[in-house]
């Protein structure tokens, strides 16, 4: 018999830098989006001109988020999920142990997590999905080629963008009372602004029992379309590119600048068809739909790609170490990083917390996502130097394996 060694945590000098870097970078991309729904009603992400007619520097600020980090980042982190995944399964035949068992345990631990933060801290939790995704991903991790991963991960989101398309197209011969949930993400009434504000401006258990709805209202759509279709295709396609070392900044330069430029143009090109279609329509319910769910979702894909191609070239480069440095600590902090944005921002906009729900314009919002980012780029980089993983990490990878995990550097 062959003997077997136990799995354990992945130690920082065997870790991967540029996925921390990537991953920390990500973590910051994901708040630019997040904050304008911590900040304000669902249809305040998605069109500038749901409460009226936006400020110069408002639309604007929407415009460059829209363009550059909008759907893009947590498809990036999507990806980086998808080739962790691989990276243990990698690890796993590496020393003969079966990783099946710790990877379920993980992704419950995970699932338990996201169903914390989604009840109790934001409706606006992607943990649940990746969990259950990660459930049926993982049997792509092992036994397929990196063109399997690709191809099926591509496949996947195709379709998913197909049927948002046909929904976007032909969303206007649906009947309007079979339309109304829509028409409030997209252009809503005085009266469902008046009613989504008083939520988060009142108390804490009004909170709650909107998050609880919301929860359990959304989670199939979540969990089995948009996780099966979107999130797990990025997994894919992530695994897939872990796989082919593109992930982990083993290709030449002259590859990056190519995968760079060639995305970049299909991503952005893609973009400013939606942008000129946003602008013509004066951001028309109908237009808006396209953007969100087909024109945007297709081409941040691209754009993510692109993002891969820019910054394995910065991990190859030598230029501004120490920051990347700082950005690498972000990125192994990730999960707590993550949660941690919740806390404060809900803190910050909460009727619980400073109120200010409803109160700042887009590039006030801007302002407060950098003081948080820089923070985490002080505190990530402290705490690593004294705790060998962050606080949320550490207590994930303890439950996982079983047994406490060290935690404080000697």
């Amino acid at each position: 018999m062959t003997a077997t060694t136990p799995l354990s945590p992945t130690e920082a000098t065997s870790r991967y830098q540029s996925l921390d870097l990537i991953r920390g970078i990500a973590v910051a991309g994901i708040l630019i989006m997040n904050i304008y729904a911590f900040a304000n009603i669902y249809a305040y992400y998605v069109n500038p001109k749901a409460l009226g007619e936006p400020s110069t520097i408002d639309l604007i600020t929407w415009f460059v988020t829209h363009i550059f980090a909008d759907q893009k980042f947590y498809t990036l982190f999507s990806m980086l999920f998808g080739a962790g995944i691989m990276l243990m399964a990698q690890r796993a035949i590496t020393n003969n142990t079966g990783a099946t068992g710790l990877h379920y345990k993980r992704m419950f631990w995970l699932l338990c997590f996201g169903v914390l933060h989604a009840i109790f801290i934001w409706y606006g939790d992607i943990l649940v999905t990746y969990a259950i995704t990660g459930l049926w991903v993982y049997w792509f991790a092992r036994n397929t080629t990196a063109k399997t991963k690709i191809t099926v991960g591509s496949i996947l989101i195709a379709i998913m963008v197909a049927m948002m398309t046909m929904f976007a197209v032909f969303g206007g011969d649906v009947p309007d009372e079979d339309m109304k949930d829509m028409i409030d993400m997209f252009a809503p009434s005085e009266s469902f602004i008046a009613q989504e504000t008083a939520v988060y401006t009142s108390t804490y258990s009004a909170q709650l029992d909107h998050r609880v709805n919301f929860f359990t209202t959304n989670l199939p759509m979540m969990a089995l379309f948009f996780g099966l279709f979107r999130i797990g295709g990025s997994m894919l396609l992530g695994m897939g590119l872990y796989q082919l070392g593109i992930l982990t900044a083993e290709r030449s330069k002259s590859f990056y600048i190519k995968m760079m430029v060639i995305f970049f143009l299909i991503g952005f090109g893609v973009l400013a068809y939606d942008n000129f279609l946003l602008i013509e329509s004066n951001f028309s319910m109908n237009k808006a739909m396209l953007s969100f769910m087909s024109l945007n979702s297709f081409a941040a894909v691209f754009v993510a790609l692109g993002y891969i191609g820019l910054f394995c070239l910065w991990v190859k480069s030598d230029k501004l170490q120490g920051f990347k440095k700082r950005l690498e600590a972000v990125g192994r902090m990730a999960f707590t990083n993550y949660i941690s944005q919740s806390i404060i921002c809900t803190l910050l906009f909460y009727s619980h917390g400073f109120g200010l729900f409803a109160q700042l314009d887009r590039y006030q919002l801007m302002i407060i996502v950098a003081v948080i980012f820089i923070s985490q780029l002080i505190w990530s980089p402290w705490w690593l130097s004294r705790y060998r993983y962050g606080p949320l990490e550490w207590l994930w990878r303890s439950l996982s394996y079983g047994k406490l995990q060290p935690f404080k550097r000697a």
